[in-house]
């Protein structure tokens, strides 16, 4: 082993010099040194591991289907409200299944009727981003059909650009009248959640009512609701 002179003229070992060094620093010097030290060995650790996938989180959406139970909404030959509205709010929920950045909770599932501010309470309690409601219309004149979306009439901006994005994606999946968005009075107004109320046919419109009861057109319609709140929640 080779040796290094020191200042009496005497060898010493590498290592031995070393130590002596170390002995001359301030203590406080070797602990930060020793840190630093630790800190760029796990920097370097962590970078060289592979990313670790964001997993995305699902942005909670509660559909509801008005009336039910006592309250059919709407009766034409024969049709209840209510019924279309179900069938309707499933298709949206059965859609949602497959993707990872929406989750659809329906305020009911059987032919039962929360109450107005219940079904708002679920939205709130489960953490929504938005609350949309499904509707069927009806008007004493049988020539009026088409696809309208309500809003309260104190809605904020939010539940605006919401109305409009399913509005525009519905008479888009359809081909339905646009009968556009509107403004009156709502239960909506019990909460700030963005909220809407979608009026998907007439059911008082024959040929509109026959559209309403055939599932291939149920699926345009939850489809278009559906592409309407993924466009609100991606802006």
């Amino acid at each position: 082993m080779s040796t290094l002179p020191t200042e009496k003229g005497h060898t010493a070992s590498p290592s031995s010099s070393l130590s002596r060094i170390l002995h001359r620093v301030p203590k406080a010097v070797v602990v930060v040194l020793l840190f630093s030290l630790v800190l760029v060995l796990t920097v370097g650790i962590l970078a060289m591991l592979p990313e670790t996938p964001r997993v995305p989180v699902a942005a909670v959406v509660v559909i509801d289907a008005g009336h039910g139970a006592h309250d059919p909404g709407a009766i034409v030959a024969g049709v209840q409200e209510k019924d279309v509205n179900l069938s309707l709010s499933l298709r949206i929920q059965s859609k949602a299944e497959s993707l990872t950045n929406i989750q659809v909770i329906l305020t009911r599932t059987t032919d039962t009727y929360p109450s107005l501010l219940e079904r708002l309470a679920l939205a709130e309690a489960v953490g929504a981003r938005l609350y949309v409601s499904i509707h069927a219309n009806y008007y004493s004149d049988s020539r009026i059909c088409g696809v309208e979306t309500w809003i309260d009439s104190n809605a904020g901006a939010e539940s605006l650009r919401l109305a409009r994005e399913v509005q525009r994606a519905l008479v888009a999946a359809t081909g339905a009248a646009d009968r556009g968005v509107q403004r009156q009075t709502l239960y909506l107004r019990h909460t700030s959640l963005p909220t809407a109320l979608v009026e998907v046919g007439y059911l008082s419109c024959p040929v509109e009512r026959t559209k309403l009861l055939d599932p291939a057109y149920q699926e345009r319609i939850a489809a278009g609701i559906l592409a309407g709140i993924l466009s609100f929640l991606d802006r």
